[in-house]
This record gives C-alpha cells, structure tokens and sequence, in this order.
C-alpha cells in the first residue's frame, strides 16, 4: 500500500462478550503511520485490517492475527479459537484472508497443546473436527470418530456437548449411536435447548397456517414469561405474518405483523413485494408495501434510529444501510416500471445502481427506465459505458441494440459496435481469469444421477469438466441457472466439455425426488449429480454455494468461481474463458 495516499485501518479485537470494532485515529509523518488504541480487558486476541482504496495488505495471505497474553506471558485461551475461526472462513468475510485450513487446524491443535480442558468445550471441539475433515481428507473419518468416543468416554456432558456428538455421528451415518445420545440428552436436560431448536424447526416445517397459529399460542401459553423468548416468537409471528402474505390476506398480514420491529417488516415488505413484482401480480398492493420499506431504509440511510453496533466498523456500517436502501430501492422502482410510472421511478433506480455500481441487475433496471425517460442520445451514453464496464445484461443490451436502430433507421452493423465495445471489458476480465487459474488435483468422487448410473472422476478423464455446486433452497443457485443453462447450451455439441451439477447441502427427507421434482419444474436438461452424504462438497472444500470448479482433461482443478453477479452473458463469458484455458 505504499502508493496509497490514504490508509484504512481498523482493529478488530475478539473478546469473550465477541467482536469489538475500533478505527483508531491515525496521523501520518513521512512514511510512517502512528496510532494508539486501548486493549479492551476482555479481549483474547487482534486482528488489523490495512486498506488502501480497493487494495488490502492481508501480509502474504497470513494476514495480522496478534495474541494477547495472559500475566503468564501465553496465549489467551480464546486466541486459538479465534484464529482458527480466521482461518476457517470467517476472515474471508471479515478481513478478505483466504480461507487456510491446515493452518487452522494448527491453531487448534496448538491450543490444546497449551490448554488440554479447550478439547472438553464443545464449541472448541467442534470447530476442531471440523479443521480435521478439511485436512486430513480420507483419514477423516477414522480420526473424527476415535475423536468423539474419547470426547463422550470424559463424562460430564452438557447439553452443547451431547448436540456436538449427535451431529457429528448423524454425520458419519452411525444413526444408533446419534438416537441413544439424543434420548439421554433429553432424559439430562429435559428443559435443554434442544426443546427450543425442536419447536423452531417444527414450526418452520408446518405448512398448515391455522396449526402454525396453534403451535404459537402454544408456546406462548408454556413461556409466560415472553422477555427470554421474544426473538423466538417474533420470529414465528413473521412466519404467520408472511403466511399470510402469499395467501393475498394482508389485513391479516399486517395484524401479525404489529410489535415487530420496524426492519423485520420492512425485510418482509420488501420480499414479498419483489415476488409479487416477478409474478406481476397485485401490482398495487406490491407498490405500498415497497413505498414502506424503501421510506424506512431511506431514513436509516440517513438517520439510523440505532448506534453503529459494536462488531462494525464505521465504513461497514454505513455500506450495510446503503446496501439495503439500494435493495429496496430497486424493488420499488422495478414494481413502479411495471405500473409505467418511469419518471419516478428513474431517479431511485439510478441512486440504487450508484450505490451498487458493479451489480448488472441494478444497472438493468436503471437502463430500462434510462430508455423511458431521457432522451436517447443521453441514454444510450450511459448504456454504452455499462458495456464498456461489463456491467449490462442481455436486457441491458436488448434497450442499447432498440435506441441503436432507431438512429440508424436499420440494424446493420450493431453487432460490429457492440462486439467494439465490449472489446475492453471482455480482455479486462480475460486477463482477470488468467491470473486466477490454479493447478491442484480434483478429489476424487463417485456420485450417482437422477437415472441411478453413477458418475466419477475416472469417467470423465480427457474431458473438460464443469461442477456446479448448488441447492434447491439456495436463492443464488436458481438464479445463476438461466446463465448456466446458455453456457450448457453452448457446449451441447462438444464431446470434450461436460457439465454436471451437484445437488448438495439439501435437508429434504427424499433428495433424490426433490431435486427432481425442482429440475421438472424448471425444465432444465441438466445432468444432476446427488451429493446426499455432502461428502463431495466436504472434498472440495466449498464453504458457500453457488461455487463451480473448473477441471482440465487431465483431471486437475484450474478454475475455482464462487457466487453469481447476476449477470448471465457475463457467466457464459466466464465460463467460455475458463473451459478454453482448461482444454489448453
């Protein structure tokens, strides 16, 4: 960050209460940056953030992870934990790290070997068999288990403590074994937080709205006392609530949403207006309950009603209120597009679209009611320089090719100037991709299809191969498949290239036919690969879901890609560049 003329530094101080955030301030002398920050008393380590405009000094991808030490001069007990958590996932989020498994699993290990009690707290435990299974791969399972038969043989479980080994043995298919420690924790703790849990998921699951009512006046009747429940119940009164909602009965809806908070029911107005937008139905009722969220967003925008929250940083705060004004934002002026009232729409799409410049959904509906509003010459300018930048969407390009034809009179040529201006933001994005390429060897994996015939690695050798991880509850998965499918499209006719789709992560009781169930609906001709045991995902280390690899004829994974940008021409360029590297 040298070059920089101006650095962004933030501390982040883990303690035994979690995450407190501080922005020291900073003078600047020569080349050196001075600041000073007090230690809070409860802190067990301390992570910096160094940023410089867009660029980050993450120190070699070892990133600035300090302990803090005990009057012993060692380690705190929480730094292990937390530095392991760094490196497991969490710094990725929080500081842009890597994730770096093996050196997570250190960290833990290292912990142990200065505390022994950490291996009897069941969240260090956890998180400690968790790092083994990342590491340790095939050996995973003789370890883990040796692992929990050692934990339960100690003795003297908590609650906590009987969750962490019914999971991990549900895990590794030893159903027995998970059933007798669930009916000993229930006899242990027959108030325990497996009560509750069971009770949310029950009524996440009950899809009959007058027994969901039931269940609530249930719970309400057995905890008189609603202060320690209130984020329970709140959370079953918004189930009803939007219940309600996609049964068209929003006098109801409204009724049950009283005493929530002013932003669950700005999330939930949002939500299912957008829905009503996309099924382009109740137009009108779509447009109040967006007018409501977008008004309350607006405000927290600009005054929030609440102080910035110990575990955000100023910058992180202030974008998180931007981000939600600019969701809703763009669900209003989509619903207010399809009402045709494009002049008041327009200012809040492109406020929107500012805020969230790189996102090509936003830009689209910014576009559509650029084309309705101004005049064309001034539109089809902002068109352009979102071609230029990658950032229009097939829609995007649609309005720039009508605006093109009506100056020309006639389409002759439009290919040549689109193809001109797309030149840079396609070599911009090649050059990107280049450098992203890796060399490491694929898992192997042995999955069966919705036909029964099972597929592995070995088959596909001399093949470019693309894996799609995703879920039929996962909201990115389902709306990168139109893109996807343009880019199976594509290859249809190559024999070198194959696509398969791992279904994964899915808590349905038959898998098999609700991912079936889901790709008839959709009719997509996708060739799904069912990842029931999630032993697939567990090899390659996904965290998060839509994520693609990329692997070569040889076998070898080159291209790693995780999340959707909502852009399905930008996906299928992705995808063309990243399988024409692999065959080569």
């Amino acid at each position: 960050l040298i070059q920089q003329t101006l650095i962004d530094i933030v501390v982040y101080q883990f303690t035994a209460k979690g995450l407190k955030v501080l922005e020291p301030t900073i003078t600047k002398k020569g080349n050196v940056y001075t600041g000073s920050f007090i230690v809070d008393s409860n802190s067990t380590s301390i992570a910096f953030s160094f940023t410089g405009g867009e660029e980050k000094d993450l120190n070699k991808n070892m990133g600035y992870v300090i302990p803090v030490y005990n009057k012993n001069n060692i380690p705190e007990e929480g730094y292990y934990l937390a530095a392991a958590n760094l490196y497991m996932g969490y710094g990725e989020f929080l500081l842009g790290l890597p994730e770096d498994a093996v050196k997570s699993l250190q960290y833990l290990e290292d912990g142990v070997t200065q505390y022994p009690v950490l291996k009897t707290n069941p969240v260090y435990f956890g998180t400690y068999l968790d790092a083994i299974g990342r590491v340790k791969k095939k050996e995973a399972a003789a370890v883990i288990l040796k692992e929990l038969q050692q934990f339960e043989t100690k003795g003297n479980l908590s609650d906590t403590g009987y969750n962490t080994l019914i999971n991990w043995y549900t895990k590794y298919k030893r159903k027995e074994k998970a059933d007798s420690l669930t009916a000993a924790m229930k006899m242990n703790f027959p108030e325990g937080e497996w009560k509750n849990t069971e009770a949310s998921n029950n009524f996440y699951k009950e899809t009959d709205l007058a027994k969901k009512k039931e269940m609530y006046r249930q719970f309400v009747a057995a905890n008189p006392s609603s202060k320690s429940y209130k984020m329970q119940l709140d959370n079953y009164k918004s189930q009803i609530a939007v219940a309600y909602a996609k049964v068209k009965d929003y006098s109801s809806y409204s009724e049950w949403s009283k005493g929530l908070s002013k932003q669950t029911v700005a999330f939930n107005n949002n939500n299912i207006a957008w829905d009503m937008a996309l099924a382009d139905e109740n137009l009108e009722q779509a447009r109040k309950l967006s007018y409501e969220a977008t008004s309350y967003a607006k405000n927290e925008m600009l005054q929030p009603s609440a102080e910035k929250p110990d575990y955000n940083s100023t910058k992180q705060w202030n974008r998180e209120r931007q981000s939600t004004y600019a969701m809703f934002g763009d669900t209003y002026a989509f619903i207010l597009y399809k009402l045709g009232d494009y002049k008041t729409a327009y200012p809040i799409a492109k406020e929107a679209a500012a805020i969230n410049k790189n996102d090509a959904e936003y830009n689209e509906r910014w576009a559509l009611l650029a084309e309705k509003v101004l005049p064309a010459a001034e539109s089809k300018k902002i068109i352009e320089r979102l071609v230029k930048e990658g950032l229009a969407t097939a829609k995007t390009k649609a309005v720039l090719k009508n605006l093109y034809i009506k100056e020309k009179k006639n389409e002759t040529g439009y290919d040549v100037y689109l193809a001109a201006l797309e030149a840079d933001a396609k070599n911009k994005k090649r050059e990107e991709i280049v450098k992203s390429i890796i060399n490491e060897p694929s898992p192997a994996f042995e999955l069966k299809d919705f036909e029964g015939k099972t597929v592995s690695l070995a088959d596909l050798k001399g093949k470019v191969v693309v894996l799609d991880f995703w879920a039929t509850w996962c909201g990115p998965c389902i709306a990168s498949m139109p893109g996807m499918n343009k880019a199976l499209a594509k290859y249809k006719d190559n024999e070198n290239v194959k696509f398969l789709f791992v279904d994964t992560w899915e808590s349905a009781e038959n898998k098999l036919q609700n991912a079936k169930d889901f790709m008839s609906k959709k009719n997509y001709p996708f060739h799904v690969l069912m990842d029931n045991d999630n032993k697939m995902v567990e090899d390659f280390n996904v965290n998060g879901i839509p994520t693609k690899f990329i692997l070569d004829k040889a076998g070898r994974i080159r291209f790693k890609a995780i999340g959707f940008s909502g852009n399905d021409d930008a996906l299928v360029d992705e995808l063309t560049t990243m399988i024409e590297l692999a065959a080569k």
